[in-house]
């Protein structure tokens, strides 16, 4: 079973430049809890959660803060080719419950979520009944 059967592939990004705030009516429109952060060059610098957000909104009130002061900066990331019991190892080992998703380019092309790994969970388990 591998990460690209079950992303989502269509990924929603913001770019590190961007006011934070921004990043809330993104999340609020695409129905999302998770925004990876790219730079210019399309390269993943970083995770943000509605949570972080939320925290954010608090500490800075109005404030134009950049969403890279904001995000997590150590983001694992999972390949599209790699193995679900891979990603669900990273998402264990680092307390995530999302992973952005790259191609061979480091370009995001996917983001794979709790909610993706108990669908996979799922079908493993009908597989077998």
């Amino acid at each position: 079973m591998l990460v690209k059967r079950y992303m989502n592939a269509s990924p929603v990004t913001i770019l590190d430049d961007c006011d934070y705030k921004a990043a809330f009516s993104i999340m609020d429109e695409h129905g999302i809890h998770h925004l990876p952060v790219i730079n210019k060059r399309h390269e993943v610098v970083g995770l943000t959660s509605l949570r972080d957000l939320q925290i954010a909104a608090r500490r800075y009130l109005e404030s134009p803060v950049e969403i890279r002061e904001v995000m997590h900066k150590a983001t694992p990331v999972a390949y599209a080719e790699d193995s679900l019991a891979n990603a669900a190892r990273l998402m264990r080992e680092n307390h995530c419950d999302c992973l952005p998703v790259m191609d061979n380019n480091n370009h995001v092309v996917g983001m794979l979520t709790e909610t993706d790994m108990l669908q996979a969970l799922s079908d493993l388990l009908a597989d077998k009944s």
